[in-house]
């Protein structure tokens, strides 16, 4: 009889946990609220944890490996695997870049069209790349045209610093610490507003697995973004701790981001992101276009609302 219940007692009180939630991140400006969440202990870090990776395209790795439940990622990487088969839901929009997202060049060099034959910086099959595929067409420039240099995130300022490349598509914070050393801005992303949007993306099964933490997860940050509205000092001074920043630079590379809030992302969320389908076809159009996607992308439940639901939504304003 003891044999026998064992297992069912072992089940019993098994079944409701949830093992930790592996959430990716990189160190984007964007996603340093995930940081500040966890550091003010607005999720508990020991079934919640953060894992900090040197650039997106180790975070796309981890992600595509299983070895993370979750990532931050640019919307373009989630279409990216989207379309390599990965069965994935995008449950938060965390936000717009607006000037963080950028093209720098060495000192001297003013203008995209100067780029021809010179050695840029790119993390590839990253968001830097749609980045840089975007401001060459800005610049009337071909691909052919210029030395694409593999260079990942984690060596943007290292690489820029020592000489290796002419030009550098990166974000901020290497931007404003780039930008401080005398680099000379070429192009950045509020040249195509809305075109690059990050996401905190998870794998289908997680929705099932993970349901408290996720839930847990974004409750934090929303209740870090109203800290940041409502008591920025204390809070620009730990996420410029984090970044390497001053204060003051924190605060203008934050400028640069546009942070959705909790109602704003009820409503492009909701019908299964019917509002986000356009600007999603569009940009896996352009990407097509720049040979960032090599086949077409299936956007159907893409877009997932119900942990956002389950958070809590605002009542519409005709409900």
């Amino acid at each position: 009889m003891v044999v026998l219940l064992l297992p069912l007692l072992l089940l019993g009180c098994g079944g409701s946990q949830e093992t930790p939630l592996r959430v990716a991140t990189i160190e984007w400006i964007g996603y340093q609220p995930l940081h500040l969440a966890a550091s003010e202990g607005r999720f508990p870090t020991d079934e919640i944890r953060l894992a900090r990776f040197g650039s997106n395209v180790e975070s796309l790795r981890a992600f595509r490996n299983g070895n993370v439940d979750a990532a931050a990622l640019t919307l373009d990487e989630a279409l990216l695997l989207r379309a390599d088969g990965h069965d994935i839901r995008v449950i938060l929009l965390l936000d717009y870049s607006h000037g963080g997202d950028t093209i720098l060049a060495q000192p001297g060099i003013t203008r995209m069209a100067d780029l021809e034959g010179r050695r840029i910086g790119v993390e590839n099959d990253a968001a830097t790349a749609y980045l840089l595929a975007r401001g060459l067409e800005h610049g009337g420039l071909d691909r052919e045209r210029v030395d694409i240099v593999r260079v990942d995130a984690g060596r943007h300022e290292e690489a820029f610093r020592d000489g290796e490349v002419d030009a550098l598509a990166t974000f901020e914070p290497t931007r404003t610490r780039l930008l401080n050393a005398g680099a000379e801005e070429l192009f950045d992303s509020t040249r195509i507003p809305g075109e690059i949007v990050d996401v905190l993306v998870v794998q289908r099964q997680a929705l099932d697995d993970h349901p408290r933490h996720l839930r847990q997860l974004v409750d934090a940050w929303f209740g870090t973004l109203e800290y940041l509205d409502t008591d920025p000092e204390p809070a620009k001074a730990a996420m410029a701790r984090y970044s390497d920043l001053s204060a003051e630079e924190l605060a203008g590379a934050l400028a640069g981001v546009h942070f959705p809030s909790r109602a704003e992302n009820c409503t492009a969320l909701a019908s299964g992101g019917e509002s986000l389908r356009a600007s999603s076809e569009r940009l896996a159009t352009l990407m097509q276009q720049q040979g960032l996607l090599e086949r077409e992308v299936n956007l159907d439940r893409l877009f997932d609302d119900r942990v956002l639901q389950a958070a809590g939504c605002p009542p519409s304003e005709d409900g």
